[in-house]
């Protein structure tokens, strides 16, 4: 008897084709699943995408559950015998090149140019950096964090990274230190670069005592979670022209409301969470790779790649 599979969200149908071959799989696609009725669910085993309390109660013989997002930090409440992954890696490459857009565009001041521009002014603008030779702090080294600062080193920057325990310190990264250590290093860096997990022990992390720390006219970059930064706090720092700019593609609360202060505040450029979207072209494809390795790995008995710690949130 084969197993059932639930497949969430929109597809394409080359990758309908793809998840139809998985082996020895029954796969159900459903862009939304509380659509489905309790008969559909009863039998469910494998589960692609984003589940709820409710939808879980429903699917009892449920043990396995993949995740399309890297995220993982809302499933502590998920069943200890089922096995949740997620889809860590796929979107490093596409996020880190976000992030050295938004260092570089900050570095060379595009934003106050491109205004310029709309207001036809000539002007020349000093204070523009060298992204060769800079400081830059990678604040978590997972994929993201790591995919970032090993291109920041290949365009000549001196990259520094913070990570919760000291281990396999890349060669691209001049010194590693953990979380109780970073405050040392802030004074010296151009960049400061945030790509956590949303969980409890970093929440709040860059307060203004910390945004104090860094150094005058450096840049923070957050594409993790926005309640890593005090918003209010940040507000505050950059209304007192003490940072060069923060770039956020993440921010606390999401969505920012239209009459929210961040969006006015002087030298803070926002993108919507758009940085690692899943809808992405390279992204969906990349996703979907995880998924389906995992998916058929679980089909033969296997142990999946990327299994989350529920407790920890990644």
């Amino acid at each position: 008897m084969n197993t059932k599979v639930i497949i969430t969200g929109k597809h394409t149908k080359e990758s309908i084709q793809r998840y139809q071959n998985l082996p020895d799989a029954e796969v159900v696609f459903c862009e939304e699943p509380s659509t489905l009725d309790q008969e559909e669910l009863q039998d469910v085993e494998l589960f692609a995408g984003a589940v709820t309390p409710a939808l879980v109660a429903k699917m009892p013989k449920l043990r396995f559950v993949q995740l399309y997002s890297a995220g993982a930090n809302r499933y502590a409440w998920l069943p200890e015998h089922i096995v949740l992954a997620n889809a860590y890696g796929a979107y490093g490459d596409s996020i880190a090149e976000h992030m050295l857009t938004t260092t570089l565009m900050a570095m060379k001041r595009m934003p106050e140019y491109f205004e310029g521009q709309k207001n036809k002014e000539w002007n020349l603008l000093k204070d523009i950096d060298r992204f060769e030779g800079s400081n830059i702090l990678s604040v978590g080294m997972g994929a993201i964090g790591t995919a970032y600062a090993k291109k920041a080193s290949a365009l000549g920057a001196n990259c520094y990274g913070v990570r919760r325990t000291i281990h396999d310190q890349p060669s691209f990264i001049k010194q590693l230190v953990t979380l109780a250590d970073m405050d040392d290093l802030l004074p010296q860096m151009d960049v400061v670069a945030l790509s956590l997990p949303g969980t409890e022990d970093v929440k709040g992390l860059f307060d203004y005592r910390r945004l104090s720390l860094m150094k005058k006219n450096a840049i923070l970059i957050n594409v993790g979670r926005g309640n890593s930064v005090v918003t209010d706090d940040l507000i505050r720092i950059m209304n007192e022209g003490h940072l060069k700019a923060a770039c956020l593609d993440v921010m606390d609360p999401e969505p920012l409301p239209k009459d929210h202060p961040l969006w006015t505040a002087p030298r803070v450029y926002l993108t919507p969470h758009i940085s690692g979207g899943y809808r992405a072209g390279v992204n969906y494809e990349r996703v979907n790779d995880v998924v389906i390795q995992n998916l058929t790995l679980v089909l033969q008995g296997k142990d999946p790649i990327h299994i989350v710690d529920k407790k920890l949130g990644y």
